[in-house]
């Protein structure tokens, strides 16, 4: 066990740009565009202002901007606020075979790092992030049960940001893992929060970015961690994920980059909605829709999408915040047939309150089926429309877009990034912002990757 650690470790000090296909590169640009656009719609959001006027009345030596609102701060606070935003409006990157999010915590970490060094470059940033996302997916595929069945939610996410932050660091295999020693320190997990519609969800990644940095920054100044993190009594595959299939994490390492499994989110909801969604706007598109001669819309998750997305059917239909909402296929199926998007404005109070959607949510109906089930976390979906004096409709789809079976390209991601940038807690001129996604398209030939950070407030 001692020699799958040190191999991981190796691993993620030694690779180099030019050891990464170029596939998981173009991921590693998508994801960055990606999570800066999601950062900007979530400057915005609610909570948020409430971790950045804690962050800024705790000030300190200013590091690293907070995206949107301009302020610098300390790094492991700009870090903290960052990565609240990225995960705050559910339109991070995320995988559809795991309930993993890997680009939320990475990328505010790095550009964290990146403004407290000042040298790192577009290449070094998108190694260190694709190495992050490689292992965060890694760490997912060695459990048993994702948090879908088990109710465990991540804690492994700590070690993805760490993973990416040390191979900035340049730091030895040694270095390597007393950084991630440490940051086993930081790992979390609240699944709860989700069930609740808490604004903790959004907190989670931010505190996961916090947590890297520090672990890196510590390691740097000599402090040390767990040595056996992974396998030791109270490690965490022996502690907290028993029987792990180890053969995840260490096949084909440096050959294999799984952030080529990304998939990017055309709707700001929960991916398991994203099914559900697309066959609401297929329907609307192929046939004119009256919502009120709808009598029934019923919908056949896997029984996970169900207990997560579906009930308690009561909040479900008639959600009170965003965060619900957004965790709701009932809301998300109804404001899609209405309003034909599901995005940043479906969002806001006046459409969560609008009595239109509300009343279709009412007669939209969510039925947990085992055949649903797939290799993937979220299943297939299928969905029935009832009309009165009309014939009965009903569709299915097996991965919704945005899947590397049936992916987002890089100008579609320019689109989405479009849309989510006049969210920021300040306007940003339009020209900057296309200029800032043509400077990510070859982010490789980028000297300074700080250089970003002043488009974005």
């Amino acid at each position: 066990m001692e020699d799958i650690t040190y191999n991981l470790c190796q691993y993620i000090s030694s690779v180099s740009f030019e050891d990464i296909n170029p596939n998981a590169i173009a991921v590693a640009k998508k994801s960055t565009l990606d999570t800066l656009g999601a950062m900007l719609a979530g400057s915005n959001a609610a909570g948020v202002n409430t971790v950045v006027d804690l962050a800024k009345q705790w000030r300190g030596t200013e590091e690293a901007h907070v995206i949107g609102w301009g302020d610098k701060l300390p790094a492991p606070l700009a870090a903290l606020c960052n990565g609240t935003m990225a995960r705050a409006m559910e339109i991070d990157d995320c995988l559809d075979f795991l309930p993993v999010h890997p680009s939320a915590s990475i990328v505010p970490a790095l550009l964290a790092l990146a403004e407290m060094k000042g040298d790192m470059s577009g290449r070094d940033f998108l190694t260190s992030l694709a190495i992050g996302q490689d292992v965060i997916v890694r760490m997912g595929m060695t459990l048993r049960q994702n948090f879908l069945q088990s109710g465990h939610n991540n804690m492994f996410d700590i070690f993805g940001p760490t993973a990416a932050l040390t191979t900035a660091m340049k730091f030895d295999p040694q270095e390597v893992q007393n950084a991630l020693g440490i940051s086993f320190s930081f790992a979390i997990g609240d699944g709860q929060s989700i069930l609740d519609g808490a604004l903790t969800v959004r907190l989670q990644q931010g505190l996961v970015a916090q947590g890297a940095l520090l672990s890196v920054l510590l390691t740097s100044r000599g402090f040390t961690g767990a040595k056996d993190f992974l396998f030791g009594k109270h490690g965490y595959l022996v502690a907290f994920e028993p029987e792990p299939r180890i053969n995840h994490l260490i096949k084909d390492l440096g050959k294999t980059f799984y952030g080529e499994m990304i998939s990017y989110k055309p709707f700001s909801s929960c991916r398991g909605t994203h099914g559900a969604i697309e066959l609401a706007l297929r329907f609307r598109n192929e046939i004119p829709i009256d919502p009120k001669s709808i009598q029934r819309i019923t919908v056949w998750v896997s029984p996970e999408i169900d207990k997560l997305l579906g009930t308690p059917r009561e909040m479900k239909i008639k959600p009170e915040t965003a965060s619900v909402a957004q965790f709701s296929i009932q809301f998300t199926v109804a404001a899609a047939l209405i309003r034909g998007d599901f995005f940043l404005k479906e969002l806001e109070q006046e459409s969560i309150q609008k009595n239109e959607i509300l009343d279709l949510a009412q007669r939209i109906y969510i039925e947990p089926d085992p055949s649903m089930r797939t290799d993937f976390a979220v299943g297939k979906t299928m969905m029935q429309i009832e009309f009165e004096g009309s014939p009965t409709i009903k569709h299915e789809i097996d991965l919704p877009l945005g899947s590397p079976s049936r992916p987002m390209r890089y100008e579609t991601c320019v689109e989405k990034f479009l849309k989510c940038a006049p969210y920021s807690i300040r306007p940003l001129e339009n020209n900057r912002i296309k200029e800032l996604a043509e400077m990510v398209s070859r982010l490789e030939d980028v000297p300074n990757v700080s250089t970003l950070i002043s488009y974005l407030y």
